[in-house]
């Protein structure tokens, strides 16, 4: 089935730093949803699914050359309808200049919706995007009109090539490179082949909230900062420099907007401090202040620094919750059945990347063995962490200690 939709205005653009900055990660993938309804009518779920597209122009954009874009006035969706749709059946890659960047399938039974399912590209939506078009289409089948959105892609491309972007752009290249200045790199490694681990483990979410709410922050915090010190345990570095992904949604005017603005923040964090504890806190600062250099023209950055030879770091979990915390023992039980499974990877560099039910790390300078040491390091540090102070003395132990035996994938 198709689905007409139709919204304000058709108009060209370049890419924006955000889509340029998808264009720049060739491991950016496709933003997957799905909304479970109460037995919806068809039409009207068809009715929600055009206004939702309607009503933001980053869903009914196509690339029409190498750095520009249209926005289309209206148009037709394709909306596949069946009882079940099969893993990955939506999710193959999307072709920027021939599809609309969002794919949508109805799950119905006797003429009533079960499930929306919904794809949207990464060069049109990001992972908070995402969350806004889930909530904009539950709104719509409610009945209820979302926030229209202040800020659309075309005009931020607009802005971003003006006298203001320029400068803004410059303030960021000066930050990066004073701030890389005190940190090696990693490109000093051993280059190899490339390697892909995921530790899957219920107990390290858990645990990560509990560091969190202890010390007053986001447990993605707590995640970085982990990050952080077993990356310093594996290199010998004192001082670790992640590229931690920030939503730049902090500005009031794009806080609902759908788009894909998210971009690289540099965290710099000094090792040298006496707990783990004290590291949070100082993620939490470095973090905070880093927000504000996270918005730039990536081509420009990546002339200024070598932005690829450090680690990436990416929290794309759905869930933000508190956790209950269970008795050690039963954490550390739960911790004991986590499972680690690698692969050669085809993408190289180095980053890591935390989802709702583990972490996975890929790197060309380290091996398996030894990207399974540093998963399992992290989930060891979150699980001391969150029932006593762990001195950052201990994370060089932690990582000797963390077996870094991986099995391949079923």
């Amino acid at each position: 089935m198709k689905i007409v939709f139709a919204g304000e205005r058709s108009r060209g653009a370049p890419l924006t730093w955000g889509q340029r900055h998808i264009r720049r990660t060739a491991s950016a993938s496709s933003q997957v949803r799905v909304l479970n309804v109460p037995g919806v009518p068809v039409p009207r779920v068809a009715d929600a699914l055009a206004q939702l597209v309607g009503r933001h122009e980053a869903l009914r954009t196509r690339l029409t050359g190498e750095d520009e874009q249209q926005v289309f006035e209206n148009g037709a969706l394709p909306v596949e309808r069946g009882p079940s749709f099969p893993p990955g059946g939506l999710e193959a890659p999307f072709d920027d200049r021939a599809e609309w960047p969002l794919r949508a399938g109805l799950v119905t039974a006797d003429d009533v919706v079960r499930q929306v399912v919904l794809v949207c590209g990464p060069l049109a939506v990001d992972h908070e995007g995402a969350e806004i078009v889930v909530k904009d289409l539950g709104l719509l089948l409610r009945g209820a009109l979302p926030v229209r959105s202040a800020a659309h892609p075309a005009d931020d491309a607009v802005w971003q090539r003006s006298p203001q972007g320029v400068r803004l752009t410059a303030r960021a290249v000066r930050f990066w490179t004073e701030e890389l200045r005190r940190v090696r790199s990693l490109s000093a490694g051993r280059p190899g082949d490339a390697w892909s681990a995921t530790l899957r483990s219920s107990a390290m979410d858990v645990a990560a909230h509990a560091v969190a709410a202890r010390h007053g922050v986001s447990a993605s915090t707590v995640y970085l900062a982990a990050t952080a010190g077993v990356v310093g345990a594996l290199t010998g570095n004192r001082l670790a420099a992640l590229r931690s992904v920030v939503s730049n949604r902090f500005y009031p005017d794009r806080r609902d907007v759908v788009a894909a603005i998210a971009q690289d923040g540099l965290v710099v964090l000094d090792l040298a401090v006496p707990t783990f504890g004290e590291l949070v806190q100082q993620a939490w600062r470095t973090t905070v202040r880093a927000h504000r250099f996270a918005r730039y023209d990536p081509d420009a950055l990546a002339d200024a620094v070598d932005v690829a030879s450090f680690p990436g770091f990416d929290d794309s979990r759905l869930a933000r919750r508190d956790a209950v915390l269970p008795p050690e023992a039963e954490l550390r039980d739960l911790a004991g059945r986590s499972t680690l499974a690698s692969s050669a990877s085809a993408v190289g560099g180095f980053a890591l990347a935390v989802d709702g039910s583990g972490m996975t790390a890929r790197a060309d300078s380290l091996s398996a063995a030894e990207l399974g040491s540093g998963l399992r390091a992290v989930e060891s540090v979150l699980v001391t962490a969150a029932f006593r102070e762990v001195a950052m003395g201990e994370l060089a132990a932690l990582v000797a200690r963390s077996p870094g035996t991986v099995v391949p994938p079923a």
